[in-house]
């Protein structure tokens, strides 16, 4: 007759004690003889029991799933292998594009800095050439040119001259 269970637990205690107590007569009787191991994989999922055949309330001992290995195709193997490949190809191609336009953005600083050096110079040039001292300095010695030295005189305008010269330039 075959034994009426509650819930799995009882059936996962009753098991565990008759694994220790055959490992234990089975050392005694021969030490020499290894353990035996058992290989039980839950599938997670207990069968329901037929109505008929048990008490309400009780459970029948979950049975184990045949164990299958898995088979992992060739294709797969190599499509995986071809995905790393891709993946690397393009990482070091990244690399690669960001090392060129950190050059690139380098080689624009320094022609920058040296626009910027070239500017400072330029403007000191302006400065130097458009001095009071340079401007008087050239016009003395290239046009002749002096800073008189006499005071300045009024002149003398003969009010005649002018309206003659105004009637003149009526008459054409």
């Amino acid at each position: 007759m075959a034994k009426v269970y509650r819930n799995s637990a009882e059936i996962l205690a009753e098991r565990a004690m008759e694994s220790d107590q055959r490992s234990k007569s089975q050392q005694a009787s021969d030490p020499s003889n290894k353990p035996q191991q058992r290989r039980l994989i839950y599938g997670g999922t207990m069968p329901v029991p037929p109505q008929a055949e048990l008490p309400s309330g009780t459970t029948q001992p979950p049975t184990n799933r045949r164990f299958t290995k898995r088979r992992v195709s060739p294709f797969n193997i190599i499509l995986v292998l071809m995905g790393t490949a891709a993946a690397i190809v393009l990482y070091i191609s990244n690399i690669i594009a960001v090392n060129q336009l950190v050059n690139d953005i380098h080689k624009s600083d320094v022609r920058f800095q040296d626009i910027l050096s070239e500017q400072e110079i330029l403007k000191a040039h302006i400065n130097q050439m458009s001095s009071l001292e340079h401007v008087r300095k050239r016009a003395e010695d290239e046009l002749g040119l002096r800073n008189p030295t006499d005071i300045p005189r009024p002149l003398n305008v003969d009010q005649d001259k002018i309206r003659t010269l105004e009637e003149a330039t009526r008459e054409h």
